[in-house]
């Protein structure tokens, strides 16, 4: 039975085209003509699809997004669709979950009435010249075009909190799929989350459109939930675009000698779908080893030991590699079908070697420098003491080398402090101030926690 399936549209497609499935791409020259291009018969109004969908790995997004396996193995030889670009572009990871809100709206299929070879294309056939039709004309032809439009947001929750980014992104799912209910609050709640997180929380918005008027792109959930209702009205009869093309095999019609076959084909095809799907594993390895190297303080090995840059630095090379390998396999299958064959390599055998999420074994060192006094030891003023008992030998006089203890935050760093007498000047009766006059490492730089800390300290009642 003659197979046919639907495409994404890509630029220079038109109904009549031949089409190589194993690249994607649509020939030059006209493979079937026909007598007119006309849709079913009561076939009018359109078709709208919504979809509200949570979605975490790549296949689930892509699917979610109307992204088939075919359309990621084409995707590498011909020039992909602005959809599939866009959904790349999101750069999918481990620690991210993917609120998908989504409308489709199609017009009714036209497809080309009587299809029959062109003169060319059958000529090359009469002549048993099967490789030349397949070059000139590859192995399907464009039987059909759809058109209408599309509208996806995409809320893109990370975190290195499992529950604070199911959380978030379950609040966003139930907030999009309440009819007539506000968002502004919601946006208003998220951004005061990501100011108080300490899990790297961090939400953004990918947007695509194709099709409709009012194209402007939305970043509050209010803006995006109001577009999507509306979005079915936006794409009138003027305002559809070609979104997809109905491909058919050449099985379908009249052929002179018929001694095409669609064996090694249906074959090259399967493996190249399966090969594209490692590429889209070893993607997500890859994002997860460039998010854990942004955030590295927070991961131990799991042995639990710190990790090491150069380590990830190097599994990122190793990952490279195996796509480039990939890559290459795929070109060669396209090309010759006897070279098919599944690559072995798996993206967990590498995923499971990453870092952990783990306590943080690295802080960054405060600035403390005449910031603010360690200790008020002023009965004028309220006590506030960072410096906490008990207190170096001798305080209010010079001392050298003695330890000290600082609470809240500053607490995960040792402290080593020096107070020489000639910066020892409280006035009278006031009791003093003690500022830190300099300190080494300098504020900001990253240590390991418990980490050694010099200050040099002053005593006297304001800064300088």
């Amino acid at each position: 039975m003659a197979a046919q399936t639907e495409i994404p549209f890509l630029d220079g497609m038109k109904v009549g085209l031949g089409y190589d499935v194993l690249t994607g791409v649509a020939t030059k020259s006209p493979a079937v003509m026909g007598t007119s291009l006309t849709a079913p018969a009561q076939a009018g109004g359109q078709t709208v699809t919504k979809t509200l969908q949570i979605a975490q790995e790549t296949s689930v997004l892509h699917q979610a997004l109307g992204i088939s396996g075919d359309v990621s193995a084409g995707s590498m030889f011909g020039d992909a669709s602005a959809k599939f670009k866009f959904a790349s572009d999101i750069a999918v990871n481990s620690f991210s979950l993917y609120v998908v809100v989504g409308v489709q709206v199609f017009n009714a299929t036209q497809t080309l009435d009587n299809p029959v070879l062109s003169e060319e294309a059958a000529d090359l056939l009469r002549k048993h010249k099967t490789a030349r039709f397949r070059d000139r004309f590859g192995d399907r032809f464009i039987l059909g075009i759809k058109t209408g439009g599309e509208y996806f947001a995409i809320y893109k929750v990370e975190s290195l909190d499992t529950t604070e980014r199911s959380s978030i992104a379950g609040e966003i799912h139930a907030r999009a799929g309440a009819p007539g209910v506000a968002g502004g609050s919601l946006d208003a709640a998220i951004s005061s989350k990501i100011a108080a997180s300490k899990s790297k929380l961090d939400v953004s918005v990918h947007v695509f459109q194709a099709g409709g008027s009012n194209t402007g792109t939305e970043t509050t959930l209010d803006a995006i939930m109001q577009k999507a209702r509306a979005f079915p009205t936006l794409v009138g009869v003027d305002q559809g675009v070609p979104y997809s093309m109905l491909v058919h095999d050449y099985r379908g019609l009249a052929l002179p000698g018929d001694e095409l076959t669609f064996i090694d084909v249906q074959n090259q095809q399967d493996v190249l779908t399966f090969n594209a799907g490692l590429l889209n594993g070893f993607s997500t390895v890859i994002n997860n080893i460039d998010f854990v190297r942004k955030n590295i303080d927070h991961f131990k090995n799991a042995d639990g030991s710190n990790v090491d840059d150069a380590v990830l630095a190097k599994a990122r090379k190793d990952c490279l590699q195996q796509v480039d390998a990939i890559r290459l396999q795929m070109s060669k299958c396209s090309n010759d079908a006897t070279t098919c064959m599944r690559v072995q390599s798996a993206p967990e055998d590498f995923a499971r070697l990453l870092p952990k999420i783990g306590d943080s074994t690295r802080v960054t060192v405060p600035n403390m420098v005449e910031q603010f006094p360690l200790i008020t030891g002023s009965v004028y003023r309220p006590p506030h003491n960072l410096l906490v008992p008990p207190y170096p030998a001798g305080l209010g006089g010079p001392f050298t080398g003695e330890p000290i203890v600082l609470a809240d935050d500053f607490g995960n760093l040792t402290y080593v402090a020096d107070c020489a007498l000639e910066d020892i000047h409280p006035r009278p009766f006031a009791g003093g101030l003690i500022f830190v006059k300099a300190q080494d490492p300098p504020g900001g730089s990253v240590v390991s926690k418990g980490s050694t800390v010099k200050l040099a300290l002053r005593i006297g009642d304001t800064a300088p």
